[in-house]
């Protein structure tokens, strides 16, 4: 497996359109923090909080790692991480501690992060270099220069794949879906984990903050307002339904268990596989048998 080296994004020339105004987007990842450790041989401790969750600055560089290090590892063909072979997985992980000091229970977590990385890459490189080409085959002929570790057959064969009548239709399904959700966080790529250490930090509390209280924090903007009136009513759902469920708990009508908390009460169930508010690396089997915390 190659060792990961830095990107530099580069976007194809388009044929004249009209000016837009379009949000600019993140570009390639540098990473020379980590190839100087690679050098001086020494590594880096990736703290992880009570839920298992990989959490802090390092936390935060590490997963950088990770994206590099799956898009230049994995073949943009193989259709799913599944159909990755179990070696190629066990070399990006080993690359990982050559560089990270990291709990070797949280190897589940970061490759699941890593398959999450690949997927998010597969979709820039369709959504930026093929589908605004799809009718001017002179600009799919090649792989974007930037990504010099995409051999030209790879290339070929993914255009083709991501230009298929089935994977426009569930590209077209999938934008649908994106467009109807009506709950979209304003948190930073740092997550939801992260926000609750930086609030524990300034607010010099140890406890664990309420799932209620972090989705509101997620979907509120800068300026402390919601985007919509929908997310807007949400909270003010969550006061009545915190005294209404307290208020029958006292009275034994009710018995909190699980995921039966104000969110779910205000919002529903997540689907299945899922903890709302609380990030990646959570699931339910695991997150509502943990033991409270208390103040």
């Amino acid at each position: 497996m190659k060792e990961a080296v830095p990107e530099k994004e580069e976007v194809p020339k388009k044929v004249a359109e009209p000016e837009k105004k379009k949000r600019k987007g993140r570009g390639a990842t540098y990473m020379p923090t980590v190839i100087r450790k690679k050098i001086h041989d020494s590594r880096s401790t990736v703290a992880v909080n009570r839920r298992g969750q990989l959490v802090g600055p390092t936390a935060v560089e590490l997963q950088s790692y990770v994206g590099v290090l799956v898009r230049q590892s994995v073949p943009i063909t193989i259709t799913t991480w599944h159909k990755v072979p179990n070696e190629l997985k066990n070399k990006i992980w080993e690359q990982i501690l050559a560089v990270f000091d990291v709990d070797p229970r949280a190897k589940k977590m970061v490759l699941s992060s890593a398959a999450a990385k690949r997927k998010q890459f597969k979709s820039r490189l369709s959504t930026r270099h093929i589908i605004p080409f799809k009718n001017n085959p002179e600009m799919l002929r090649k792989p974007p220069s930037i990504y010099n570790f995409i051999t030209q057959k790879e290339w070929e064969g993914f255009v083709a794949l991501r230009l298929s009548a089935k994977y426009l239709k569930m590209r077209e399904n999938a934008t649908t879906w994106i467009r109807s959700k009506k709950y979209n966080h304003h948190l930073s790529r740092r997550g939801y984990a992260n926000k609750e250490l930086d609030i524990q930090a300034e607010s010099g509390i140890t406890y664990e903050i309420e799932r209620h209280e972090m989705w509101k924090i997620a979907h509120a903007k800068k300026n402390g307002e919601f985007e919509n009136e929908v997310v807007r009513e949400i909270p003010i759902c969550f006061t009545q339904f915190q005294d209404d469920l307290t208020k029958k708990r006292k009275e034994g009508a009710v018995t909190f268990s699980g995921a039966e908390d104000v969110l779910t009460a205000a919002i529903g169930p997540k689907h299945p596989g899922h903890v709302r508010a609380r990030g990646f690396g959570t699931n339910p089997s695991t997150y509502f048998n943990l033991p409270p915390k208390t103040r």
